[in-house]
């Protein structure tokens, strides 16, 4: 193997690590609410207030950290936040003060800024000009397995070692599984290298060049940033449809049997979208996959009673992980162009978490108001519809 070609797949070992570790090992933080809760003698509440504070850091620096790699290297910002991060985590496993938490939730949010999603994106689009759909897509399905796989074992770590042995193994994984990615140049003309192509005649080389200049009051950057908004609408149910399909009188087991058919679809539809890219372009994989995704909404709202069904419904339902992880960050490349990615997809994931912590927030309201998960349901349709036409206008407008 060429010394080229190793690299290149070290590159993208690499961004698939650090997506399990900074996304995927997260995605089972989850079971680490009511632990702590008990161990802080407080609300679950108060107990998860410092995973809101950590996702606004996040997305309020994430703009700033893109603009000082403009003028600082990547690799001390990279390994200072994986040191945030080790050192929120054995504040939070050691804390006896929710006040200790919630600090701690400031420094992990400036840790997952400076190594999380943008960061990942930024990798897979400096480094790969051609097949980028289906490396993005690649990358992101590992977060998906790992999230899927690790639960068990930190339910069995909790079980055996109680929370706090249990938290430090999930960090000191998460800082592992780092550890290749700091020592990948933000860019490849860093060691004298170009970004991998293959032989063939790609017409995407032309797409990423960008449609709109990167203006954030711009009616473009407004447009996506709304569409992105709608397809946080859909893919914030997923904490809900455990306690959506409870609702319905139905069994626990029909609840977790949802919930695992979803992360299911994530791992599938993430794969699926890049290949799709590839062949067909952004803007249509992103129509199709939200189809899928509204017809697997449909069924969970108007026909949830049948398990086989609901559990199918539950994988389509899954496509929205793939909108939100793979479409979206390429759509701002092929409207902003590689040169604006940063700024632009930073900005974006600022709304993003704000949006997040809102839905999450009003989901529970509305339920709270009208007694029924429906509205909330029928309003992710109305998203999935909606977000869809958005594109459609933005692809228009370019021509």
């Amino acid at each position: 193997m060429k010394k080229e070609s190793f690299i290149y797949l070290y590159v993208l070992i690499a961004c698939c690590l650090l997506a399990c570790a900074t996304i995927g090992v997260p995605n089972t933080y989850g079971l680490f609410y009511q632990p702590l809760s008990t161990i802080l003698n407080t609300g679950k509440a108060n107990a998860t207030l410092h995973v809101s504070i950590a996702g606004l850091v996040t997305g309020f620096s994430s703009p700033l950290i893109v603009k000082s790699l403009k003028k600082i290297s990547y690799r001390p910002v990279f390994i200072g936040g994986i040191l945030l991060l080790l050192i929120s985590g054995f504040l939070i496993a050691k804390a006896d003060s929710l006040l200790i938490v919630n600090f701690a939730g400031i420094l992990r949010g400036l840790g997952f800024a400076c190594s999380t999603n943008v960061i990942i994106t930024m990798l897979t689009g400096n480094w790969f000009k051609s097949s980028r759909g289906a490396i993005s897509g690649l990358i992101m399905s590992f977060s998906g397995i790992m999230g899927s796989l690790f639960s068990p074992v930190v339910s069995k770590l909790l079980e055996n070692l109680g929370f706090q042995k249990a938290y430090l193994i999930c960090i000191f994984i998460m800082v592992g599984l780092s550890i290749p990615a700091m020592f990948v140049p933000l860019k490849p003309e860093n060691i004298g290298m170009k970004a991998y192509e293959n032989n063939k005649k790609q017409k995407e080389k032309e797409s990423y060049a960008g449609r709109f200049e990167l203006k954030f009051l711009s009616p473009a950057f407004i447009l996506l940033m709304i569409t992105s908004l709608l397809v946080i609408c859909v893919t914030t149910l997923t904490s809900y449809l455990p306690s959506y399909v409870e609702s319905l009188s139905l069994s626990a087991a029909n609840a977790a049997s949802l919930l695992s058919a979803s992360m299911v679809g994530n791992v599938l539809f993430k794969f699926l979208i890049g290949l799709s890219i590839d062949r067909y372009g952004v803007l249509p994989s992103f129509i199709v996959f939200m189809a899928i995704c509204f017809i697997g909404l449909f069924v969970i709202i108007f026909a949830p009673h049948n398990m086989t069904i609901l559990f199918l419904a539950g994988i389509l339902y899954g496509a929205c992980y793939a909108v939100n992880k793979v479409a979206i960050p390429l759509t701002v490349r092929i409207l902003f162009g590689d040169k604006s990615y940063g700024e632009a997809y930073s900005m974006l994931s600022l709304t993003e978490n704000i949006a997040r912590s809102a839905v999450i927030t009003a989901i529970g309201f509305m339920f709270d108001l009208t007694g029924t998960y429906r509205y909330n349901f029928l309003i992710a349709l109305l998203a999935c519809i909606l977000s869809s036409l958005m594109i459609i206008y933005l692809d228009k407008k370019k021509a």
